[in-house]
C-alpha cells in the first residue's frame, strides 16, 4: 500500500458552498443602493434649506456631518460588497477543484481520497481482483504488475497534487477575504468576550441623555412568578415579597415599597440563543456582524432606542442595559394606560380602606404590583417595536388620602408612582427582522451570540416619578 500525505483537504474545504456568500454579496449590494439613496435625499434636503439664521446654520452643519458619515458608510459597504463578490468567485473555483479531485478518485478504483486529505493507492494483487482481471491487467507476468504499480502511483501523485492545489487556493481565498474585511472595518467589534464588568450596575441608555443610537421584531420577556396580594393590604414588614396595598402611614409621606427584582429564567427552545461563544466564528458571522453594525448606525436617528439596544448587543459585553421608561410611557399608550389602571386600583383600595378606618387626618398607603406582560405594537411605535417588542412592567408608589373638609365634602387623594420595565434582549427562532435595507433573520443574529461576536443581555429601567390628584 502506497500513501501520499496531503495535509488538509478537510471537511471545511470539501463542503465549500459559495451560495451563502453570494447571498451576502447581494444583500450588501442592496444595502449600498439604499444607503446611496438616503445620501442623495440628504444632499437634496440640504440644498433646499434657504434660511440663514444661526439655528438653521447649526442644523445645516449637523446635516453636513451626517452626510459625510454616510459617505464613509457607503464606501465601507462598497468595499465589503466587492470583497465578498471576489471571495464568492474564489469559492466557486475551489468547489470546482474539489469536485474534480473527487471525480478523479472515483474514476480510478485503486485510489482512495480520505476526508483528511490523504490519497491512498492500493496495488493490484491476485487477492483484490478476479483471475480474469488479473490476467488482463498484469498480462500474467511480474513485469506487468510492476508497470501497473508505477501507473497507479503516478495517478496517486497526480491526485495528491490536485488536492494540494485545491487546499492552497482555499487558504488564499480565506486569507484575501480576511484582509479585505480588516481593511473595510478599521474598528472591528468581533473578538473574544470581555472580562466581567467589575461594576455590574446598568449603564445609562444613550437615548436618555440626548439621543444616540434597529433591531428586531417581537421578543417576549418572561418573569419568575412571585407572591401577590390582589386586593387588601400586604405584609407590614416593609419588604416587597407581597404585592398590593401596604399598611397606611399617618401623614402625607411614605417611602415607596420597591418591587421584586425581575429575573430572566433562562432560554427555551423557542427563545434565546443558548450559551455564548459555543462555537468558532465563521466569515459569514463576521460579515453579518458588520452589516448589522452599519445598518444600526444608519438608522440611529430613525429608531434611537432600537439602534442603541442593537449596538449594545453587537458590543458583545452582555452587561445590563438601561431602558428609557419615560420614553416608553410617552410613545406607548398601552403602557401608559396599563400602569394608570394599576394606580387606579391602588387608589380605590386606599380610599376604601381609609373610609373604613375612621381616620380623621391624612394617611399615606404604599403599594406595588406584580410584573405584567406588555407589548409594543408596531402601529404604536416602530422604535419600541424593534427595541423590545414584548416586555414586562410593574408599578410602585404611594397614595395619600385626605378626609372631607368644611369646604369640600369629598374624600380627596394624591399619588406618586414609578413604572418599572424589564426584558431579555434575545432572539427568537423562525423570525425575520428588517434591519434597514437588509433583512437579517433572527437565526443569523442568534449565530453571532453563539459565535461569541455579540451577546444577549437584560434590559431594565424605571420611570421618573409620576404625580396625580383626584376627588
Amino acid at each position: 500500500m502506497l500513501a501520499a500525505r496531503l495535509g488538509s483537504l478537510d471537511g471545511d474545504v470539501r463542503s465549500v458552498d459559495p451560495d451563502g456568500v453570494a447571498e451576502a454579496s447581494d444583500s450588501l449590494r442592496t444595502m449600498g443602493t439604499r444607503l446611496s439613496s438616503l445620501h442623495e435625499d440628504a444632499e437634496l434636503a440640504l440644498g433646499q434649506v434657504a434660511s440663514r439664521s444661526s439655528g438653521v446654520n447649526a442644523m445645516r452643519a449637523a446635516l453636513r456631518s451626517s452626510i459625510a458619515e454616510h459617505s464613509e458608510l457607503i464606501a465601507r459597504v462598497g468595499s465589503l460588497q466587492t470583497a465578498t463578490a471576489t471571495a464568492c468567485d474564489g469559492l466557486v473555483e475551489v468547489r470546482r477543484q474539489v469536485l474534480a479531485c473527487q471525480d478523479y478518485a472515483d474514476a480510478n478504483p485503486y485510489l482512495s481520497l480520505a476526508d483528511d486529505g490523504t490519497v491512498t493507492a492500493i496495488l493490484p494483487t491476485t487477492s483484490n481482483m478476479s483471475a480474469a482481471t488479473a490476467a488482463t491487467t498484469t498480462g500474467g507476468s511480474a513485469g506487468g504488475t510492476t508497470a501497473d504499480a508505477k501507473l497507479i502511483q503516478s495517478q496517486a501523485d497526480e491526485l495528491a497534487g490536485m488536492v494540494a492545489a485545491t487546499v492552497t487556493l482555499a487558504n488564499q481565498v480565506d486569507t484575501d477575504y480576511a484582509q479585505a474585511l480588516n481593511s473595510a472595518t478599521p474598528n472591528p467589534q468581533p473578538g473574544p468576550s470581555p472580562k466581567p464588568d467589575p461594576n455590574p450596575n446598568p449603564r445609562s441608555n444613550p437615548s436618555q441623555v440626548g439621543g444616540d443610537t434597529a433591531t428586531r421584531s417581537s421578543r417576549s420577556g418572561r418573569v419568575v412568578p412571585r407572591g401577590s396580594v390582589p386586593s387588601g393590604k400586604g405584609n407590614s414588614d416593609g419588604n416587597a415579597s407581597k404585592t398590593g396595598l401596604g399598611d397606611p402611614v399617618p401623614g402625607e409621606h411614605a417611602d415607596m415599597p420597591g418591587v421584586d427584582p425581575w429575573q430572566y429564567p433562562g432560554d427555551t427552545p423557542d427563545e434565546g440563543s443558548g450559551p455564548h461563544g459555543q462555537r468558532d466564528a465563521t466569515l459569514r458571522d463576521h460579515l453579518v456582524h458588520e452589516g448589522a453594525t452599519l445598518a444600526a448606525r444608519a438608522l440611529e436617528d430613525t429608531w434611537p432606542d432600537a439602534a442603541a439596544n442593537l449596538n449594545h448587543f453587537l458590543d458583545n459585553t452582555g452587561t445590563p442595559q438601561n431602558i428609557n421608561v419615560d420614553g416608553m410611557l410617552n410613545d406607548l399608550s398601552s403602557l401608559d394606560e396599563g400602569s394608570q389602571t394599576e394606580v387606579t386600583r391602588a387608589v380605590n383600595a386606599a380610599v376604601d380602606d381609609y373610609k373604613a378606618s375612621g381616620a380623621t387626618g391624612p394617611m399615606t398607603y404604599p403599594f406595588n404590583t406584580d410584573w405584567t406582560s406588555g407589548y409594543a405594537q408596531q402601529s404604536e411605535s416602530e422604535n419600541w417595536f424593534y427595541a423590545t417588542g414584548g416586555y414586562q412592567y410593574c408599578t410602585e408608589g404611594t397614595v395619600t388620602v385626605y378626609p372631607p373638609t368644611d369646604s369640600n365634602s369629598d374624600y380627596t387623594y394624591s399619588y406618586d408612582y414609578r413604572v418599572h420595565v424589564a426584558d431579555r434582549y434575545n432572539w427568537d427562532r423562525n423570525k425575520d427582522t428588517p434591519i434597514g435595507p437588509a433583512n437579517i433573520t433572527d437565526a443569523e443574529m442568534q449565530k453571532l451570540h453563539q459565535a461569541g461576536l455579540a451577546q444577549e443581555y437584560n434590559l431594565v429601567g424605571k420611570s421618573s416619578v409620576q404625580h396625580g390628584t383626584g376627588p
